[in-house]
């Protein structure tokens, strides 16, 4: 709700408010015929369910003086100054019951079986702020605004609550200077340049638990913290966290030609972020093994270029483009606790509970870290003083694995120290999973009642993790029954010396290697769309005024040499842990039709 009252003829006051309440309630109940909840030794809980009820309200409030006025009908101001509030509460419970005595009941039933997990939290934070802006435009040639806003958290302690963010900006309509009056072909030429500081607070509330008499075997949760079991979760917060800010400088350029049927523009930028707010790792000793930090700085250079043109405009015929194009490179400029490297875990299996990336200073955050896959041990690589007997020769490094197990048609790495020996020392940057550039290509195409649409997306320079093909490529977690990729049929075997893929049982010691870092460059036809107006003949017989039929598809085609299913997904997709993919969805196959009628 918003209420708008003019003071004076040049200064207006406006009142905004809402409120949010939203409640929700999540039931699970597994019956004896379900996955979770049948008969078998494994299922210790029998038939079990759970109930959790939540409750979130959200209040805002917005109010605003604008101020306008123009003098000498050359210069123009206006000035707008106000304040806000925002608040949030959070409440949360539930439990979850197990062997429950009848079934039949289903969820009237759930609180006549054995508790084995209860929650109950609150929490809640607010947000006040004071703002102004003020613009000024002399002749539509000289264009100046500048900003200025304070923020205030309950998330934080009173020595880091507030954050002050100004920025300004400038631009200088040259095509309406005096010496370009005569100049036709230019239609549109404006030179812009900008800087400002915006801030991010956006970590877990501030949580109350109700009660610590919580069983230990339930799960805590405190500010994105989970402690160990036991611990009580009091000695972690938000309230050494301070305010993540980035600092951005843009210098961009618009440039029309001949009325604009052309139309260039060049952004180049710096954008410098301090005190981030990730997810960091904790020492053991705190007994929570991540929380929010605020943690170093980092850098992005970027150019983005875009190119809108109008190739063809007839009387019955049309066709327009749209190109862009935008590189960036990230930088880490420092870290945290004298840090020089950060290593990031993804966890999907057990197994490979090890870092796969590393954030560098000087270099691209995320970069894909592991051993250098060197293919597999060939018979060349062993001497053979007896019928079945391969011994891995002194000069050949091992695996990893003790040289005395290593055989022909097992995964081999590179000994990068030339110690003889594959360890930890020999793990190095192995990829980058953000591509050095991405872009679009859109194509408008219109002849009388048609109408075609060509949209084309693209990014180059990134490599992707298959993790799908740890397992379904030689399946080195070594599960039981389980089946594999058809290009494992060109594994190593006695008579068939492949270089691509180990033999049966040849994995060797598990790592993170390059053998499953693949190109993730692609070109998608991201979308096509066909659309016809119907002639006012027709319309006319069904009494509306327009009638049209659209069909658009989605991802229909993609040009890539990745193997896996979707080059554009990532299931862990942060700045510290891009191109990951283990058994993602990919972007679907899409095909909509539509019928739009005016009567």
């Amino acid at each position: 709700m918003a209420i708008t009252y003019s003071i004076l003829d040049n200064l207006t006051l406006r009142v905004a408010g809402s409120v949010d309440n939203i409640n929700n309630r999540l039931d699970r109940f597994n019956n004896s015929n379900s996955t979770l909840g049948r008969p078998i030794a494994a299922n210790v809980r029998g038939v079990n369910g759970s109930v959790n009820y939540g409750a979130t309200n959200i209040w805002s409030n917005e109010n605003t003086l604008t101020y306008n006025t123009v003098f000498n009908k050359k210069h123009s101001i206006t000035l707008l100054g106000g304040f806000s509030m925002q608040a949030t509460t959070a409440k949360a419970n539930g439990f979850a019951s197990q062997n429950l005595p009848d079934e039949s009941l289903g969820m009237d039933g759930i609180d006549e079986g054995v508790v084995y997990q209860s929650n109950a939290s609150t929490s809640q934070n607010s947000l006040v702020s004071f703002f102004g802006r003020a613009n000024y435009n002399f002749s539509s040639k000289y264009l100046l605004t500048a900003t200025f806003r304070g923020d205030g958290t309950s998330k934080f302690s009173p020595a880091h609550r507030w954050g002050y963010f100004p920025s300004a900006a400038f631009a200088w309509n040259i095509r309406n200077e005096n010496f370009l009056k005569d100049v036709s072909w230019i239609s549109n030429l404006k030179l812009r340049t900008s800087y400002g500081i915006t801030g991010n607070n956006r970590v877990g509330d501030f949580s109350y638990f109700s009660s610590l008499a919580l069983p230990v075997a339930a799960t805590y949760s405190f500010d994105n913290a989970t402690p160990a079991p036991g611990a009580i979760p009091t000695s972690l917060g938000n309230q050494d966290l301070k305010w993540e800010s980035t600092a951005q400088t843009d210098i961009g350029v618009d440039l029309g030609l001949f009325g604009n049927r052309i139309e260039f523009t060049a952004d180049v930028y710096r954008k410098v972020t301090s005190d981030l707010l990730l997810n960091a790792s904790l020492p053991v000793t705190t007994g929570f093994p991540t929380a929010y930090e605020n943690i170093g700085k980092i850098k992005n250079d970027g150019l983005e270029l875009s190119l809108s043109t109008v190739n063809i405009r007839s009387g019955s015929f049309s066709w327009t483009s749209n190109f862009n194009i935008s590189f960036n490179k990230n930088t880490i400029l420092a870290l945290t606790r004298g840090q020089q490297s950060l290593f990031s875990t993804v966890a999907f299996e057990s197994r490979y509970n090890m870092p796969l990336y590393i954030s560098q200073i000087g270099q691209p955050a995320g970069m894909f870290y592991g051993h250098i896959w060197d293919g597999v041990y060939q018979y060349s690589d062993f001497d053979h003083p007896s019928p079945g007997t391969y011994i891995l020769k002194k000069n050949v490094p091992d695996n990893g694995s003790p040289r005395a197990t290593i055989q022909p048609g097992d995964v081999k790495y590179k000994d990068l120290n030339h110690d003889g020996t594959v360890n930890s020392s020999d793990r190095t940057v192995i990829g980058r999973g953000q591509p050095k550039y991405i872009g679009g290509f859109m194509n408008n195409l219109r002849y009388k009642s048609f109408e075609l649409g060509v949209f084309l997306q693209w990014a180059y320079g990134n490599q992707m993790y298959n993790a799908n093909r740890l397992f379904l490529e030689g399946n080195s977690a070594g599960r039981l029954n389980m089946n594999q990729f058809a290009s494992y049929v060109n594994r190593w075997e006695p008579n068939h010396e492949s270089n691509e893929n180990f033999r049966v049982g040849g994995m060797g010691p598990i790592t993170h290697s390059s053998r499953v870092i693949e190109d993730g460059s692609y070109i998608r036809l991201k979308t096509l769309s066909f659309a016809y107006s119907f002639p006012s003949w027709v319309t006319r017989k069904l009494n509306a005024s327009k009638l049209s039929l659209r069909v658009t598809a989605q991802n229909l085609f993609t040009l890539t040499k990745y193997s896996g299913l979707d080059p554009e997904v990532s299931t862990r997709n942060s700045v510290l842990t891009p191109g990951f993919d283990f058994s993602p969805y990919p972007h679907a196959k899409t095909m909509v039709f539509a019928l739009n009628a005016t009567f």
